[in-house]
């Protein structure tokens, strides 16, 4: 089949693997309350599963300080679990350069790689991180899943077992039957997903479709598929059915948690378009974005410094020259350490400018929302103008002065005052016209109470003198 009409059929299948997450929107012109703590704020949402606004409030904190190894991390969670990886490893990466020995940055760093599908480097985050003392447990999940693309689905059963010996987990559940069938054991697979098929989780009732598809039960895939999904839809599925029981248990996984089949190309940079994540609370699987650019060179393959930091660089392309003389180790050694300086420096340099980035648009997203409110609070008013004073305290003295000399024309009125120059108005007002207030300055004037309009315009603040 060419490679056109399998993307088609991916991004068909797609609708059949993904139940798409209500993400709740980041940006929002609408007046916010006062924030007296954005980063219990953001702990809070996502406790409420609500990660688009816990990265929101997780920005606001980097606006003011990048450097916040919490924020960073928390940013790092909460892309991770909306789905951007590329921006998740940015800010692991932050974090990891503040605090190299942070057991939880490494760990989500792996999170961030197996979404990436970079299984192998994962597999060596998650070791740091269960090193420096994070509990196995808490990477179970996305270990498991490194061990599936790697075709090593004994020990990825035994990490989602691990975990589910620890507590109930949906997702752990769904990954673990995939990955049973990924070996063969349909029994087992089916055994497994049917507690979660009895409370009609519809997660599982797509796992159960590729259970049935990678262990060789075809038609009972396709059933499967014809009983949730329109008949025309179903029917293009069918070749994605048909090739799961072919293909090695790596390339099984890569199928059906990314929708990737063996002659698809990797992208060859990491901050291309990445993959929605099958993490906890998502979808079983996902197909790929629409209209990636891929490259038909190998896939990235993170290093690590000597202090097992990430090394976001491809790999040196090997020399095609057989006549030049392989380096010697310490040559090597030096060469090594030369690029990863460079690396180093260029992630640094990389971050430094994104930190900025991010400061100026939350610094004018904030601005933007600081002169709405004041817009808001303060429209367009309409109000006459009866002294001034060049000293603020004072204009009480003023007024309780011209209530004496003019006490019927301002018995009722409130005084207010706005800057103006060098000096300050005292207004009565506002009045519900421009021509109210005229029609005041006339009557006023007559009187003998000197007097003229003032229109405020919208955000000009007006107090009200005490």
């Amino acid at each position: 089949m060419k490679r056109n009409s399998f993307v088609s059929l991916l991004a068909l299948a797609s609708a059949f693997l993904i139940i798409p997450p209500a993400v709740a929107q980041m940006d929002s012109a609408a007046e916010e309350p006062v924030i007296t703590d954005p980063m219990a704020q953001a702990r809070d949402a996502m406790a409420r599963g609500d990660p688009a606004e816990a990265l929101s409030r997780y920005l606001r904190v980097l606006a003011r300080d990048p450097g916040d190894l919490d924020a960073l991390s928390g940013a790092g969670s909460a892309a991770l679990a909306v789905g951007d990886a590329d921006a998740a490893i940015n800010f692991f990466v932050r974090a990891e350069k503040i605090s190299p020995r942070d057991g939880r940055v490494k760990a989500g760093l792996g999170s961030a790689l197996v979404q990436k599908e970079q299984p192998r480097a994962a597999l060596r985050l998650f070791d740091n991180a269960t090193d420096l003392g994070v509990p196995p447990v808490d990477v179970a999940l996305d270990r498991g899943l490194a061990y599936d693309l790697r075709g090593e689905t004994r020990k990825a059963q035994a990490e989602y077992n691990l975990l589910l010996r620890a507590r109930p987990d949906a997702e752990a559940t769904r990954r673990l039957a995939l990955s049973l069938a990924m070996s063969g054991d349909k029994v087992g697979a089916l055994a497994t997903l049917d507690p979660l098929l009895q409370k009609r989780d519809i997660a599982a009732w797509r796992a159960r479709a590729f259970v049935l598809a990678m262990t060789g039960d075809t038609a009972g895939a396709e059933s499967a598929a014809y009983a949730v999904l329109p008949r025309y839809q179903a029917d293009a599925l069918r070749p994605f059915l048909s090739r799961l029981p072919t293909l090695k248990a790596a390339e099984k996984a890569a199928a059906v948690h990314f929708g990737h089949f063996p002659e698809d190309k990797v992208p060859m940079e990491m901050a291309q378009v990445s993959p929605v994540p099958a993490s906890k609370g998502m979808p079983v699987a996902a197909a790929p974005q629409p209209s990636p650019s891929y490259s038909s060179a190998p896939a990235t393959r993170p290093r690590f410094d000597s202090s097992g930091r990430l090394v976001m660089k491809p790999d040196a392309a090997p020399t095609t020259s057989t006549a030049s003389a392989e380096p010697s180790p310490a040559r090597q050694a030096a060469e090594q350490k030369a690029a990863d300086e460079r690396s180093l420096a260029e992630d640094r340099r990389a971050a430094q400018r994104k930190a900025a980035a991010e400061k100026a648009a939350a610094e004018k997203k904030a601005k933007a929302q600081e002169e709405a409110k004041t817009r808001k609070s303060n429209p367009e008013r309409y109000w006459v103008q009866i002294a001034s004073g060049a000293y603020k305290p004072d204009l009480d003295k003023e007024w309780d002065k011209q209530k004496k000399a003019h006490g019927k024309l301002l018995a009722g009125k409130t005084p207010w005052t706005t800057p103006f120059k060098a000096t300050n108005r005292l207004l009565i007002g506002p009045f519900p016209s421009k021509g109210a207030a005229q029609d005041y300055v006339n009557d006023a004037r007559a009187a003998g109470l000197s007097s003229f309009p003032v229109t405020t315009s919208a955000g000009q603040k007006v107090e009200r003198v005490d």
